[in-house]
């Protein structure tokens, strides 16, 4: 019984310090030890008719001095390029290559796609991440690649998140729950428990042990995204004009010609074969009608030849 009670209270203070947590994020403070004595002294003597005033708060998360706390952001570049639909493709060769020669610790190819259309434009996009230093090497050498190639750069951006409240909050919790599991692991190893209660324990070291590896999952993600940055590469291909030549108009005219002729052909293959099938029945319905109206033909003329006798 003892035992529960213990584990009740023990899931009771890391609610309360998950709060408490909370709380620090979000007000920026935290009452003092020494406050919370002088208010519950304060209480048993019955010296004060209200609580004792809240020590001024600390410095947010934001307000704090640079080097006192580490920003954790996470950056994302977006380029598309414009190039000949004939460098298009070795332009990305190059990129990919660069890439893949610096390390997967420094940079990593996530997806790469190029497409033809047959017409002689070209398209692909890259995603890559990489870490800072490599995206500042690439983009110091990304005017002199396109200038190589015959393109130019039709459209940049960059954007940021802030992850540092978000890593820093998930860590706080975690080491409540880590806190948790040692307590619970420590009641495991008492030899009084019954097995209810031993099965209980566990169920909950369980269910804990799953938060813990859930919130270290999250942070090697968020940390993963601060450390390598996110690089979008986008290129579509400029297909050079061609100056008509001067027998464009008669080619032209020549291929309308043997178009219309086709389409007209096609026309007629398509309704013989539509109408095909109704000759089964409209040809036999002929022959029948044709030897009724002979019949009747050949009787009368014979009535006509009898009477004239």
């Amino acid at each position: 019984m003892r035992i529960r009670i213990w584990l009740t209270a023990s899931l009771a203070a890391l609610a309360l310090s998950a709060c408490e947590d909370g709380s620090r994020n979000s007000n920026g403070y935290v009452a003092t030890n020494d406050a919370a004595a002088g208010m519950r002294e304060d209480y048993a003597l019955g010296r004060a008719m209200a609580p004792s005033p809240s020590p001024p708060p600390s410095p947010s998360l934001d307000a704090q001095a640079p080097e006192s706390i580490e920003r954790l952001i996470a950056y994302r570049y977006d380029y598309r390029f414009e190039t000949p639909a004939a460098a298009t493709v070795s332009l990305v060769e190059s990129h990919q290559s660069a890439c893949t020669a610096a390390g997967a610790d420094q940079c990593q190819i996530v997806a790469s796609n190029i497409y033809d259309d047959g017409r002689g434009a070209v398209s692909a996009n890259v995603q890559l991440r990489a870490s800072p230093a490599w995206v500042e090497s690439f983009q110091g050498g990304l005017e002199a690649d396109l200038e190589t190639a015959g393109g130019r750069i039709q459209n940049q951006s960059q954007s940021a998140e802030d992850l540092t409240s978000a890593i820093y909050d998930i860590e706080a919790r975690l080491e409540a729950k880590r806190v948790l599991r040692t307590r619970l692991i420590s009641l495991l190893e008492r030899e009084n428990a019954s097995v209810e209660e031993l099965v209980q324990v566990e169920r909950e070291l369980a269910s804990v042990q799953g938060e813990i590896e859930g919130s270290e999952a999250q942070i090697r993600v968020m940390r993963g995204r601060v450390s390598m940055s996110a690089l979008a590469l986008n290129y579509a291909s400029r297909v050079e004009p061609v100056s008509p030549g001067a027998f464009d108009p008669l080619t032209s005219a020549l291929t309308n010609v043997f178009r219309e002729l086709a389409t007209g052909l096609a026309n007629v293959i398509t309704f013989a074969a539509g109408f095909a099938p109704w000759l089964l029945i409209i040809v036999p319905l002929f022959w029948a009608l044709s030897r009724w109206l002979r019949g009747l033909l050949k009787a009368r003329r014979e009535a006509k030849a009898t009477k004239a006798e």
